[in-house]
């Protein structure tokens, strides 16, 4: 089965980002409702209950169980293909799409964390929620920079993060999350517990990608992978019918490492093992299901494209926003014509090193049709690279992110496929 569900929203135009449903299905597979989000324009670019409905009853999901849902930060179904043989616990699992480990689901693009949670979290795809990658142009400078500003840190915000802004992550990003629209079916006695609770890292109660992304539920903090589990059952135990898991370990390894290295393995490992005892400690019939954001791919210093490096390039281009494998360029005029003419000098500087290049209006093939958000803060030309090629300007780019080994966010299948497995206890 291929991850387009039969009813389920798909914006003209723009991919199916199939980890858009996975969430929404995960909660009416829970016995729970989702509310309509009250606005007409919104209601089109968001996942109504029926159509979550319709693609829990596709994926087998539609018998009411309390459910877990495991998000692995950085495990692309190609990455845990080639590495199952250290994933014991996970071979057992079923895939819900395609075949293998679950290969065949699509993350949105770009593919990277805060664009893929807030996807996720909201079932809008980034081009609604302007979460159109790791940093954007800081919208507090209205847009625009003056002709030979030249691109530095200082002009960025981290839609991760959050710091240094004084804007309001909730009202940035306003698209209710799934979390925030989750109902009891009509009769059903109130519980004594919240619908949701999420469970990761402490220091991601109130931050900048939660209040986005994943707000509306109770945070359990759980700093070590080998706590989460117990946090997660101790939920479901009270009476809590959906928890959500975050696991961010493997990416912080592989962004350091490489995917291909023997310390990523062994986080996979780490991995699977907490997956056994989170199998032996929750209630029986609990259901338990496994996806990603992203996946990755390595690169290396000869696959570098430094802007700072490229007059050429730098030409016209005030600031760089984005991440290395999908970057925003902004320019000093809102003028479609010099937009056309530096999308084409790259893709002819680049040439197969680019995987696409094209002007903001173009980027909605992407990002989904780009609302009033995204708008204000997508690059006049977007750049994704090919392969295992990376842009970075050293202008801009913290020497910790021009030496990371393991990157993302561009259009590969090792980076936009992730998996979709699942059990029952």
């Amino acid at each position: 089965m291929g991850d387009v569900v039969p009813g389920a929203a798909t914006p003209a135009g723009t991919q199916h980002a199939g980890l858009r449903q996975v969430l929404a299905a995960a909660a009416v597979g829970a016995g729970l409702v989702l509310a309509d989000v009250g606005d007409p324009v919104l209601g089109e670019a968001v996942l109504a209950h029926d159509q979550a409905l319709r693609c829990a009853r596709a994926w087998g999901l539609s018998e009411p169980r309390p459910t877990v849902v495991v998000l692995v930060d950085g495990l692309g179904a190609e990455l845990l293909d080639q590495r199952r043989g250290h994933a014991p616990v996970l071979r057992q699992w079923s895939a819900l799409t395609g075949s293998g480990t679950g290969a065949g689901l699509t993350t949105c693009r770009p593919t990277t964390t805060a664009a893929a949670l807030t996807t996720l979290g909201t079932t809008a795809l980034p081009g609604t929620t302007g979460m159109v990658g790791y940093c954007v142009l800081n919208p507090l400078l209205g847009g625009r920079l003056p002709e030979g500003t030249v691109p530095s840190a200082d002009q960025l915000l981290s839609l991760v993060s959050w710091q240094g802004s004084a804007l309001d992550p909730r009202s940035w990003q306003d698209v209710p999350t799934v979390f925030e629209r989750l109902r009891r079916e009509p009769g059903t006695a109130p519980g004594r517990t919240g619908l949701a609770a999420s469970v990761g890292p402490a220091r991601f109660v109130g931050s900048g990608l939660t209040e986005a992304a994943l707000r509306g539920t109770t945070h359990l903090g759980a700093d070590r992978l080998e706590e989460r589990p117990g946090q997660a059952a101790r939920a479901l135990r009270s009476g809590t019918p959906l928890v959500y898991l975050y696991v961010g370990e493997l990416d912080h390894t592989g962004h350091h490492h490489g995917w291909r290295s023997h310390q990523w393995l062994e986080q996979l490992e780490r991995l699977d093992a907490a997956l056994a005892e989170l199998q032996r400690r929750v209630p029986p019939g609990t259901r338990l299901l496994l996806t990603a954001d992203h996946g990755m791919v390595d690169t290396d210093a000869a696959h570098r494209v430094d802007l700072a490096d490229h007059p050429d390039l730098a030409r016209d281009v005030v600031a760089v926003a984005g991440e290395p494998r999908f970057t925003h360029l902004h320019l000093p005029h809102a003028d479609g014509a010099l937009a056309q003419e530096v999308a084409q000098r790259w893709r002819q500087r680049l040439g197969p090193r680019a995987a696409w290049v094209g002007t903001r209006q173009e980027a909605a093939v992407h990002l989904g049709p780009l609302g009033p958000r995204a708008r204000d803060v997508t690059g006049d030309v977007v750049v994704a690279m090919e392969g295992t090629w990376v842009l970075v300007d050293s202008r801009v780019h913290s020497q910790a992110a021009l030496a990371m080994r393991g990157v993302h966010g561009s259009l590969t299948r090792a980076e936009t496929t992730v998996p979709l497995m699942t059990t029952v206890t």
